[in-house]
């Protein structure tokens, strides 16, 4: 049996006992005061005040973070950090007393970390993201009805993404960067040939990423869509070339292709000069007539030289006949009576109705209707038989005359009948490639028939869709993203058709444009097309440069 404890030997226990709680209570009450005095110091300064602890002990987010910060544990206080220099964001579980701290993030993920409002946002420029019409190209014209492809963002940044409460040292993209496809990447060669609105499309989104040459034997990028208006104000035609050098520096080469050889990979210009590739994409557009397309053998300068000329022809002339009434004939008939209201202007067009069947009858009568009220004679469905015999851009009386027997007298004519493939160059090697039209047969990848390195995309191709330059923006985005992810041993994502939009400017404040299925006025289709016809959009958002004044 144990011996009894003196009264002594328990008056000792329970002095000490009490000394303990006083010592815990002071300490409490100590660190207490020192936490609340450090957080009324934060206050009025621009840090974000540290997440309250719940009741549970389990860290609570803070709405400016991603990453839960771990509560304080007894008297280890946290150590001092300056405003400079933000206390580093920790895992989603406490960290233990006494454990290391987590390391700093590196700055390429730091940027990564936004809001929860931004986290869904596109990160970067536009010309970035294809989910904005862009990358910058899909943003310039909206969400397109032709290829809207979820996750087709390649940043320039190569650094992966932060989850929420993710570990970065863990993160799967950045093992899948640095383990999948990165020598294939070194060792790639896009050659693009042709510099329209595919072949920019694909550059941009190719710049940063993979090695490439883009060639067009122009030394700027036309943008056609303002070609007409240019040939009727005089200032506008020098905002619609574009240099290319300024925007793709050495990996744009000036030249035209003579010839290809699928079996070697190379191409051949006419210098003689040959280059090698890994990948070809054919990217020649379409040729058509003045002004509605410029000829790749003159200068900028001789281009602009010549709208200037027309506008002054537009001037003089009275009795003004539109050879065509697709797309390009309605916009130039439209510019013509923006500027000069009382021109007298015919529009003779070879099929029943204007345009074409793509769109709904509903915008063809709207564009007719708000036509004719600017005094414009139609003569549908009849066809021009002396065009080739009649002097065109050239203020000279004539007579115009149709395939019906109609006659109409002229002080100008102005031809706008259509565009064609600009493939002819490609015939040699890859006739067999080549449909009725002279377009290249590709599949859903934008592959060439039964060549797996060499593609076509935009308006040389043949597309079941309408060629217009949303649908090449499209398409050149999607091959971009579909060399990317083939290099990387990724599934590539197939081309896929939807609902068509087209916008058409009657001037700078009216026109029509058809968006899922709705008929548009000019009020929407003016901020949409109309005001400046994506000039601005192109030279700064597309090709990073600054609009000439």
């Amino acid at each position: 049996m144990a011996a009894a404890a003196s009264p002594a030997v328990i008056a000792r226990i329970l002095k000490r006992k009490e000394q303990e709680k006083k010592q815990k209570q002071h300490q409490h009450h100590h660190h207490h005061h020192r936490h609340s005095k450090r957080r009324g110091s934060h206050q009025g300064s621009n840090r974000t005040p540290s997440p309250a602890t719940s009741p549970k002990g389990s860290p609570s987010t803070s709405p400016t973070s991603h990453f839960p910060v771990s509560p304080r544990r007894g008297s280890h206080p946290s150590p001092r950090i300056s405003p400079k220099h933000p206390r580093p964001r920790r895992g989603s579980s406490p960290n233990p007393v006494g454990s290391a701290s987590l390391p700093s993030l590196p700055s390429s993920h730091t940027n990564n970390l936004l809001t929860p409002s931004q986290s869904h946002s596109p990160a970067g420029s536009p010309v970035e993201q294809h989910d904005r019409t862009i990358t910058d190209l899909t943003f310039v014209f909206g969400k397109n009805g032709s290829a809207h492809h979820k996750g087709s963002n390649h940043s320039r940044d190569a650094s992966p993404k932060v989850s929420p409460g993710a570990s970065p040292k863990s993160s799967p993209k950045k093992s899948h960067a640095k383990n999948n496809g990165s020598e294939e990447q070194a060792n790639a060669h896009v050659v693009i040939v042709g510099g329209g609105y595919a072949g920019i499309a694909i550059a941009r989104k190719l710049q940063g990423k993979i090695n490439f040459t883009l060639i067009d034997p122009k030394e700027c990028f036309h943008h056609h869509i303002g070609a007409l208006r240019s040939a009727v104000r005089t200032d506008f035609a020098k905002k619609t070339f574009i240099p290319y050098d300024a925007t793709f520096g050495k990996r744009f080469k000036q030249g035209r292709v003579k010839d290809v050889n699928t079996s070697d990979r190379t191409i051949i210009l006419e210098t003689g000069e040959t280059i090698s590739y890994t990948h070809l994409v054919i990217a020649t557009g379409c040729t058509g007539p003045f002004p509605g397309r410029v000829d790749d053998t003159i200068t900028a300068d001789e281009a602009i030289s010549r709208y200037s000329n027309l506008a002054e022809q537009i001037e003089t002339a009275d009795k003004i006949v539109i050879v065509g009434g697709g797309v390009a004939g309605i916009e130039l008939t439209g510019e013509i009576l923006s500027a000069h209201k009382n021109k007298n202007v015919t529009l003779i067009h070879a099929h029943q109705h204007l345009i074409n069947d793509d769109v709904l009858p509903g915008m063809r009568t709207k564009l007719q209707e708000k036509l004719a009220r600017y005094g414009v004679t139609f003569i549908l469905d009849e066809r021009v038989k002396n065009l080739e015999e009649v002097a065109t851009n050239v203020s000279k009386p004539t007579t115009v005359k149709t395939d019906a027997g109609t006659e109409v007298s002229a002080d100008l004519v102005i031809r706008c009948t259509g565009v064609k493939p600009n493939t002819a160059v490609f015939t040699n090697n890859l006739g067999g490639k080549l449909d009725d039209s002279g377009r290249l047969k590709v599949n859903e990848l934008f592959e060439v028939d039964g060549l797996e390195h060499v593609y076509a995309i935009g308006e040389c191709n043949d597309v079941a869709e309408v060629k217009m330059p949303r649908h090449s923006t499209a398409q050149g985005e999607l091959l971009a993203e579909n060399i990317v992810r083939k290099l990387d041993n990724k599934e590539r994502k197939p081309h896929t058709h939807g609902q068509l939009m087209m916008e058409i400017s009657l001037g700078p404040n009216a026109g029509v444009s058809q968006v899922k299925g709705l008929i548009l006025g000019s009020f929407l289709t003016k901020y949409r097309k109309s005001k400046d016809l994506f000039v601005h959009r192109f030279w700064k958002k597309v090709m990073k440069q600054e609009v000439p004044h």
